[in-house]
């Protein structure tokens, strides 16, 4: 009856299509009786066969027993398609199944067909029921299997995606990820979709399942960072926190947020298609937090809680995102992390470079309160906090995030270091005291706000993120309802007034409207889907942000140095090297000429203590004893040194008369010293207190010798370094520390000793001039005294040239350029130095060139060697002519020293004028520039310095200029 049934339901179905007379039903087929008899199989064969050509000739002649079971079947109705259809009306489901059950709300199969031959466009149902036909579910020993319909998984995933476990998923705080429900740890369960099969099942679930793990692991990922102290992780755990809001209020809001979701073929690809862009978005904020799917919580990598590596991470992500052409939502997520994260960084930047003023901030923000589209935040707390407090130290090797631009870190440490040194040199400048306010730096997006930097090169009216939120004020809860409970407060205590509201009461939607999820959600909004054409990538929109702040790093440089190249000023940094050349230098002939009387004599009497020492003979008030005197006759005469620094008998010399002549050598000195031709009356007041003070700043001291074993060379007075225990000192004034340094002080001071054993030889030659020229000294050895004459004319010549090529060349040829160059700057006709810190590394350099010149660089150590040897064998010729003139010394025994220091002499000098040539070949493209350079010198006005090494040259020619040392072995 079912078959016919069917049958007849059927017919009905496409009579109504028709509206036609219904055709005679007869069966479909039918189950031959068996009859009660052996089979046989042949037979039946055969019979099949005759029935199979029987039905081809007449298909619709029917056997007899197809007859007798036709006639079984009941009488079908035989009526008009018009009675057929009324009938249809009134006599309702009559042919339909009656019966009722809870378990059918709805019929077994659709009574419309689909004219389409795909499978997977027919209903769920029919697909779900062909799929497990032709494959049934799968078997998984290790694992149960278990079905879920569309209704009850889109009900569970509207749990999951939020990072909350529901009735199908569990989180699993081990793992960190969620697990089916109902499942054992052998035997877990696996969910099948009704309608798809294992492997569409697991790949709809996988976009749902990813979400809400990577939700809920970033906000384990949260509770781990409160616990470290360090404002800018605050900053950003904050920012990461509201990001998590927004797309949790996102994802609440999705399809899966209807309780009443209408099932359709269509829900389930909808829902997932959904939620694809925010799948990318917490993928990336996870891969960001080292939180992604390919890790378990063992192998999480420690994250970062250096500020600089932080926002470098940020910034790299945001990069890569705008260079992929990531969605806009994407890369408005981290430009809200960059910015809030950031902000509290770049507002320390700015302090450091004292960009904005934080008491005028303060009290500026106090007054008119700034709400923007980040929130309700106070920018109090950002303006009070310190770079120490915020984990922000600026040094010189300080290492800058990446955004930093290659400009503003070149002139970020100069501008650091020229801010303190302007505040300690000129507090009440204008650029430490702007009239107006200047905003902190921050990251503008806004195509508006990007076009109004650009043109105006200002921060002023640009918004922390966005545009403001809404036009109104925060509410005035001063002018709150004055009935309220405990309203009567005072004026600093106003604030509290709102905690008298009803909770989830307020007088207004100010707050809610600026809080910051909706701040959030605006910004994204509001983000630009591409950048303007002025600044089409991050690279450069970077650099127009940190604009003002490299041209205000700049100007603190610029402010310093105008400061020290002020000529009103008493720090102006010109009469301070010049007076650093005319004392520590020599190049004052007051100051030399007074220092050589004071410490050395070029007389041929030993007894006789010749210009300024008869003074401080006489200052002391003491007669020599005869004992004094027969000592003369039994110690070795130290030939160029002035009488009374031996006259105790032991060295160094020390005593308070000492100290008092050298104080007023440097003294009286000061009265001649001028600082240059150019001076007027402002100036004159300014070399006139540098000349007053530097009495105060100049001074001689007693250097710290290794005296171990007592025979040192600097201990012996006979020696060349015998006055390397005396330098000069001078106290720079503050803050011209930064470019007369402790270290170009210490080589002033080498330079300084160098030039006591040059005027020491000069003064022990002159003085054997004049003992050889009154007295003949090898009276009887005429080979000898010959001899003597012309070693004594090679000595005084070689010792002649060195001092007039050290002063000259190195000297003055030196540093009078560098002190022109000064003077062209300071003037605006040069532009060499940017700021003071170039001026001090150019000024380090002159020394160096000095250092070099005068053969005391640590990589001309053998020229050196043999240029201070040449200096001691002469020393040794004066003190062995002094004690042959004292009588210490016979006639014989001075003829063979004399040779044999001849000799010498000749073999170092020849030597060094071939080391010289060396040293002037391995430089040949120096002197190619140099030559460059002199050629340009005659067609400018600019004095060219002759150098270090260069100047060698000069030394060359005036030592050999005939070239007669050079082939004296030859």
């Amino acid at each position: 009856m079912s078959l016919c049934g069917d049958t007849w339901n059927q017919h009905e179905h496409d009579m109504d299509l028709a509206l036609g007379i219904l055709p005679h039903i007869t069966p479909q087929f039918f189950v031959p009786r068996m009859f009660d008899k052996p089979q046989d199989p042949i037979v039946h064969a055969i019979d099949r066969e005759k029935a199979t050509i029987l039905e081809k000739c007449d298909a619709r002649n029917l056997d007899s027993g197809d007859i007798t079971l036709a006639q079984d079947m009941p009488a079908l109705p035989s009526s008009s398609p018009e009675v057929l259809w009324a009938n249809s009306v009134t006599s309702g489901d009559r042919h339909s199944d009656q019966v009722v059950s809870w378990d059918v709300l709805r019929q077994s199969h659709p009574d419309r067909s689909y004219n389409t031959p795909f499978l997977t466009e027919q209903s769920s149902d029919v697909s779900a029921s062909a799929q497990y036909h032709m494959r049934p579910l799968p078997f998984d020993p290790r694992a149960n299997v278990v079905c879920v319909n569309e209704l009850e998984l889109l009900e569970s995933l509207r749990m999951t995606v939020l990072g909350t476990s529901s009735f199908l998923h569990t989180w699993d705080p081990v793992s960190e990820t969620f697990l089916s429900s109902g499942g054992t740890e052998n035997m877990p369960n696996k969910l099948l979709i009704s309608g798809k099969d294992e492997t569409m099942s697991s790949s709809l679930l996988k976009r749902f399942l990813d979400i809400g793990t990577l939700m809920r692991r970033l906000e384990v990922f949260l509770k781990c960072r409160r616990k470290e102290e360090n404002a800018t992780v605050h900053a950003f755990s904050h920012a990461l926190s509201v990001v998590l809001v927004y797309l949790r209020d996102q994802l609440f809001r999705g399809p899966l947020s209807n309780f009443c979701i209408p099932v359709s073929p269509k829900t389930l690809s909808a829902t997932w298609l959904y939620y694809g862009l925010f799948e990318e978005i917490i993928v990336s904020l996870a891969s960001l937090c080292q939180r992604g799917l390919g890790l378990s919580p063992s192998q999480y990598p420690r994250f970062t809680m250096k500020p600089v590596v932080l926002l470098s991470r940020i910034y790299k992500y945001l990069d890569t995102n705008f260079r992929k052409s990531s969605s806009r939502s994407l890369i408005a997520v981290f430009a809200y992390l960059l910015t809030m994260s950031s902000k509290n960084y770049l507002q320390a930047l700015c302090r450091s470079v004292a960009y904005a003023d934080s008491n005028n901030q303060r009290v500026a923000t106090s007054q008119q309160p700034r709400r923007t589209a980040i929130g309700p935040l106070d920018i109090d707390d950002f303006d009070q906090a310190s770079p120490e407090d915020d984990g922000v130290l600026f040094a010189e090797d300080h290492e800058l995030p990446s955004f930093i631009p290659r400009d503003l870190a070149e002139v970020l440490p100069a501008a650091q270091k020229s801010l303190k040194l302007l505040a300690a040199a000129k507090p009440g400048h204008p650029v430490l005291n702007p009239s107006v306010r200047r905003p902190f730096i921050t990251w503008v997006w806004s195509t508006r706000d990007i076009e109004d930097l650009w043109r105006t090169g200002s921060l002023d009216g640009v918004g922390d993120v966005a545009p403001t939120i809404g036009s109104h004020s925060p509410p005035d809860l001063a002018s709150a309802d004055g009935n309220l409970p405990g309203s009567n407060y005072q004026s600093d205590l106003v604030g509290f007034r709102l905690f008298d509201l009803e909770p989830g009461s307020n007088r207004d939607d100010t707050f809610n409207e600026h809080s910051m999820h909706a701040a959030l959600e605006n910004f994204i909004l509001s983000f630009p889907p591409v950048l303007p054409s002025i600044t089409p990538n991050l690279g450069l929109l970077t650099s127009l942000v940190f604009s003002p702040l490299i041209s205000h790093a700049a100007s603190l440089s610029s402010a310093l140095l105008s400061i020290f190249l002020d000529q009103n000023s008493f720090l102006y940094v010109h009469d301070h090297l010049v007076l650093l050349r005319s004392h520590m230098l020599l190049t004052s002939p007051s100051f030399k000429s007074r220092l050589t009387a004071a410490l050395f004599s070029d007389t041929d009497d030993r007894e006789v203590v010749a210009g300024g020492g008869k003074l401080f003979a006489l200052s002391r008030q003491r007669s020599r004893s005869t004992a004094g005197v027969a000592q003369h006759g039994t110690r070795h005469w130290a030939v160029g040194l002035a009488p009374f620094l031996i006259e105790r008998g032991t060295w160094p010399p020390g005593g308070a008369d000492l100290s008092f002549f050298l104080r007023t050598v440097i003294v009286e000195s000061q009265d001649i010293c001028s600082f240059g031709p150019d001076d007027t009356q402002e100036h004159e007041l300014g070399s006139r207190r540098i000349a007053q003070e530097a009495e105060i700043r100049l001074g001689f001291a007693i250097r710290d010798l290794p005296s171990d074993t007592g025979r040192e060379r600097w201990l012996n007075p006979l020696c060349k370094l015998s006055l390397d225990f005396l330098y000069l000192d001078y106290k720079v004034p503050h803050p011209l520390e930064v470019i007369i340094t402790p270290d170009t002080t210490s080589k002033y001071q080498r330079i300084f000793s160098f030039l006591l054993r040059v005027i020491r030889v000069e003064s022990a030659i002159r003085a054997a001039f004049r003992m050889t020229h009154q007295d003949v000294l090898f009276p009887t050895l005429n080979q000898s005294r010959k001899l003597l004459t012309h070693f004594r004319f090679m000595a005084h010549s070689f010792v002649t040239t060195l001092s007039a090529y050290i002063f000259d060349v190195a000297i003055g040829g030196n540093f009078d350029a560098f002190l022109a160059r000064i003077t062209a700057c300071r003037l605006g006709t040069s532009s060499e130095f940017t700021d003071v810190f170039s001026l001090a590394e150019a000024h380090s350099a002159v020394l160096n060139d000095i250092l070099s010149a005068c053969l005391m660089r640590s990589a001309q150590r053998a020229a050196g060697d043999l240029l201070r040897g040449g200096l001691e064998l002469i020393l040794e010729l004066c003190v062995m002519i002094g004690d042959l003139n004292d009588g210490r010394l016979q006639e014989y025994q001075a003829s063979s020293a004399l040779g044999v220091l001849f000799a010498a002499f000749r073999n170092k000098i020849s030597t060094l004028i071939k080391v010289l040539e060396v040293l002037l070949e391995k430089d040949l493209k120096s002197s190619q520039r140099q030559e460059l350079l002199l050629a340009l010198q005659e067609q400018s006005d600019v004095r060219h310095a002759p150098g270090g090494v260069e100047a060698l040259r000069h030394l060359t020619l005036r030592l050999d200029i005939n070239e007669w040392w050079k082939n004296l072995n030859s």
